[in-house]
C-alpha cells in the first residue's frame, strides 16, 4: 500500500472525527493509504438485529463512508464526495466481534470516482467476508 502525505492523513482523520454517524457507531480508522482506507467497528446493541448480526443498513453506511474516504486520500486539497450510485451484495451473515470495512479505489476520475468496499467480520481471529459494494462518487462543488 502506498503511503500518503501526513497532511492528507491528518485531514482524513479530522474529517472522520466530525462524522456524526461514524462517531455514534464507534467506528475508527485502522489504516489509510493512497486510494485505500480501512475502518473498524465493534458490535453494539443498537447496530445489531435481534439475532445478533450487524444490521444491513449499518453495513451499507460503512461501505459508503469508506468509499468516500478512500476517494479523499488521493487529493492534496480538501475534497468531499457525493455518492451517485451504490450497489451492495450481502454474502454472509455479519456476526462477529468486529466489522472491518476496506475500501479501495478502482478509478479516480475528474468527473466520477469508483470504489469497492469489502466488509468482513472477525470471529476468534478469523475474517469472513460478509458483503461487497461498488460505489460511484463525484466530487462535491
Amino acid at each position: 500500500m502506498n503511503q500518503i502525505a501526513p497532511e492528507i492523513e491528518k485531514r482524513i482523520h479530522d474529517s472522520f472525527a466530525r462524522q456524526k454517524l461514524m462517531t455514534a457507531y464507534g467506528a475508527k480508522i485502522s489504516t489509510i493509504g493512497h486510494g485505500y482506507i480501512e475502518i473498524s467497528l465493534e458490535p453494539q446493541d443498537f447496530l445489531l438485529r435481534t439475532s445478533g448480526i450487524f444490521h444491513g443498513g449499518v453495513l451499507a453506511a460503512m461501505a459508503d463512508t469508506a468509499a468516500g474516504y478512500a476517494a479523499g486520500t488521493v487529493y492534496v486539497n480538501d475534497a468531499s464526495f457525493l455518492t451517485v450510485e451504490f450497489k451492495i451484495n450481502y454474502l454472509n451473515q455479519a456476526k462477529g466481534s468486529q466489522l472491518l470495512t476496506r475500501a479501495r479505489l478502482l478509478k479516480s476520475g475528474s468527473t466520477l470516482t469508483v470504489a469497492q468496499s469489502d466488509l468482513f467480520t472477525v470471529e476468534e481471529g478469523r475474517e469472513r467476508q460478509v458483503a461487497t459494494a461498488i460505489v460511484t462518487l463525484m466530487k462535491a462543488k
